[in-house]
């Protein structure tokens, strides 16, 4: 006598025994659908930084050469109160700077003094390469002369042009910032 193996009688399948094909096809697109809204935000956010970050570096590219022509502004002040002028070479701002009158959504002065940086505020000798185009000239609406030495109001403007946008080849976005410092100087 042979044995026989007991069977289980086979399971039911109703109407919820497993996923369908439609079913699963159309879970995949629906995370397909969110995959794409997470890679377009990941572009937007990353566009965000590059923006961000040249204009954090034009505001710190700014800040130094307002902060030479502060040194520069107060080492000729120094010397007029101590009797000793600063070498003609030492200054660059100081003295040299165009005064003429321009608004801050005016074109840059054809005169003003430039000075050319790298994406990373590193100064260059040149144009070539550069990132930031910083200009620099004197407001002559707010110069003058006082008892105490000259009032001289800078002003200085850096511009730089943001990545190519992909969805619009060789097409740039300007950016630029202005900044105003007003010092005494001899």
């Amino acid at each position: 006598m042979s044995a026989r193996r007991p069977t289980l009688p086979a399971p039911a399948r109703g109407p919820e025994a497993g996923f369908t094909m439609i079913e699963f096809l159309l879970a995949a697109f629906i995370m397909a659908i969110g995959l794409l809204g997470l890679t377009a935000l990941q572009i937007l956010a990353l566009k965000s930084t590059t923006t961000s970050r040249g204009l954090s570096t034009s505001v710190l590219v700014s800040e130094g050469v307002m902060e030479r022509i502060n040194t520069e502004a107060r080492q000729s002040y120094l010397g007029m109160i101590f009797s000793a002028a600063p070498a003609a070479n030492t200054t660059r701002y100081i003295g040299k700077a165009p005064i003429v009158s321009v608004k801050p959504t005016d074109p840059v002065p054809t005169s003003a003094i430039k000075d050319y940086f790298d994406f990373v505020g590193t100064p260059l000798p040149t144009a070539a390469g550069a990132y930031y185009t910083v200009s620099t000239w004197v407001d002559s609406q707010v110069s003058g002369n006082g008892s105490s030495g000259n009032t001289d109001t800078f002003m200085v403007r850096v511009e730089f042009n943001e990545s190519p946008d992909p969805a619009h080849p060789g097409s740039f976005v300007k950016h630029s910032i202005n900044l105003t410092r007003t010092v005494v100087h001899a």
